[in-house]
């Protein structure tokens, strides 16, 4: 069965300076219950590929289908707001989405260690409880389908080691879709690899064969002995420092 479809995506961004088209006649199918990891270069349109497939951007032309519930990409701080407690964010994403807010109050309290700072605003976090609270939030809840940007799991010490293998249950019972340039991460993660190039989606059933063309594509690819750690903590860096939603 199938989890999300694209079928003849387009995507254009326009700018002062022109406009850039990102995808055009893209088509990809994503099976249920499958995890892909899609590897690509610098620029070449993950991010825009994650937030088509989220739905937090639209296509210019072109139909998603989308068989189930789907996460908000994962440590994105914009679903959440800076002003509103732990608890109170997560019971309103809970509500949104159809779940139970206090199963995820209670799951993010106990995995992420937050103790009395779940009734505490988000603007009052620390960096290193902001990252907890983000990456445990972002599998709080039951999706069918989770998504992410190239962070896929973060913290730091034992936090980041328990984040991994919580993404590893995760994906056991759902379809998880991510982007990454580490070849690792597939290795670790992905059932199925993907390799994003010019606006076209390569899918391999061998993770062996879509890093191959990856490196053949990319020459500033880390060695196959790199973890991709550093590009991971770079990433979620990036998402952790990002501003909360439109009521921050």
């Amino acid at each position: 069965m199938m989890a999300v479809q694209l079928s003849d995506v387009a995507k254009t961004y326009r700018a002062s300076h022109g406009s850039r088209r990102v995808f055009e006649h893209l088509d990809a199918v994503f099976q249920q219950g499958v995890s892909v990891g899609i590897l690509g270069a610098r620029s070449v349109g993950k991010s825009t590929l994650i937030k088509l497939i989220g739905g937090s951007t639209l296509p210019d032309h072109g139909k998603i289908r989308r068989y189930g519930s789907i996460s908000p990409p994962v440590a994105n701080t914009q679903a959440y707001h800076a002003s509103l407690t732990g608890r109170e964010n997560l019971h309103f994403v809970a509500r949104v989405n159809g779940f139970d807010g206090d199963a995820a109050a209670q799951f993010v309290t106990r995995f992420a260690e937050m103790g009395e700072a779940i009734d505490q605003p988000l603007s009052s976090y620390t960096r290193e409880r902001r990252s907890r609270f983000l990456f445990a939030a972002s599998y709080a809840l039951p999706f069918d389908i989770f998504i992410a940007d190239e962070a896929l799991y973060g913290g730091a010490g034992e936090f980041r080691e328990r984040c991994a293998e919580l993404v590893q249950q995760r994906r056991s019972h759902a379809t998880l879709l991510f982007t990454t340039r580490s070849p690792q991460m597939l290795r670790r993660f992905a059932d199925v690899g993907a390799v994003l190039h010019d606006g076209r989606l390569q899918m391999f059933e061998r993770i062996g064969d879509a890093i191959r063309l990856f490196r053949a594509l990319d020459t500033s690819a880390a060695p196959e002995s790199d973890d991709g750690r550093d590009e991971e903590q770079d990433e979620e860096e990036r998402l952790v420092d990002e501003p909360f939603g439109p009521l921050a």
